[in-house]
């Protein structure tokens, strides 16, 4: 058992943290970031911090600059330095899949880190400075999880709800798109926090699946039938060029699963269809 002090309180996946990491039998508490800065927490005793604070979810306008910098990098370093001077033995970020920018190619290797906006530079510049703390006695942690789902999240998940519940027909166009279902995430964290590692991690689910694929999931799940139409590539294809949401929707943005894989790959213990009827029926 570890103590563990789980940075973001009211927040989705750090109140999920909470409650899993309590289930694996660890002492918990857990913190809100705009009650309690770095400087006023209590640290005795504490053997891992998990720092879920982050700006996401909100339409990015170039005036945010400033704050995703604030909270997504200043922030987190600050946390991991005090957290280092007061004994924890770990902290873990939760960085993002932006810090590898926009690329379309299948994501195997930290060489191709290399963020676009500002949401994946602020990431990325907090990953370079936490890790730069790393020691013997203190191990660092980034974790960078590509589109996270389950009852409740906001996100992009939320409008391929929306669309799979007004669309019965719909192309069968074949892109790769890596995704995590938060109780695979759960399961993650509370190995990453047993194990006590450090380094750089991007846990997915077990398969790499399409959008046509997340679709007819989700439709299932409602009791509906999907009918997938081949032969629409073309189509998908000008439409990605002409309107950036169906840009998000179509473009191949998935890792290597041999490039998520950590231990024996047991945090996902759930098929995939399974994870959309919990996410979609509760």
């Amino acid at each position: 058992m570890k103590k563990v002090l789980v940075y973001g309180k009211n927040s989705y996946i750090g109140e999920h943290y909470y409650h899993a990491l309590k289930k694996s039998g660890n002492n918990v508490i857990i913190i809100n970031s705009f009650e309690q800065k770095p400087k006023d927490i209590d640290f005795t005793g504490i053997d891992t911090v998990v720092n879920v604070v982050g700006i996401a979810h909100i339409k990015i306008t170039d005036d945010m600059e400033d704050l995703f910098y604030k909270i997504n990098t200043d922030l987190a370093v600050e946390l991991c330095d005090v957290a280092k001077k007061a004994g924890v033995k770990q902290y873990i970020y939760m960085s993002s899949m932006n810090v590898f920018g926009d690329t379309t190619e299948t994501i195997s290797s930290r060489e191709q880190e290399g963020p676009k906006n500002f949401y994946g530079k602020s990431k990325y510049l907090a990953d370079q400075k936490i890790h730069a703390m790393e020691a013997e006695d203190f191990k660092v942690a980034s974790v960078r999880p590509p589109v996270v789902y389950g009852k409740g999240c906001k996100g992009n998940f939320v409008l391929l709800q929306k669309v799979a519940s007004l669309t019965p027909i719909f192309p069968n166009y074949k892109n790769k798109k890596s995704m995590i279902y938060i109780g695979h995430l759960d399961n993650f964290i509370c190995e990453l926090v047993a194990n006590g590692e450090g380094g750089y991690f991007h846990p997915q689910n077990a398969d790499v699946i399409s959008t046509a694929d997340t679709i007819v999931a989700i439709r299932k799940a409602m009791g509906k039938k999907t009918l997938l139409i081949p032969g629409f590539g073309w189509l998908v294809k000008i439409g990605m060029k002409m309107v950036s949401r169906a840009e998000r929707a179509f473009a191949d943005d998935n890792y290597d699963l041999e490039f998520s894989k950590y231990g024996k790959n047991t945090y996902c213990n759930l098929d995939f269809q399974t994870t959309i009827d919990r996410t979609v029926n509760g």
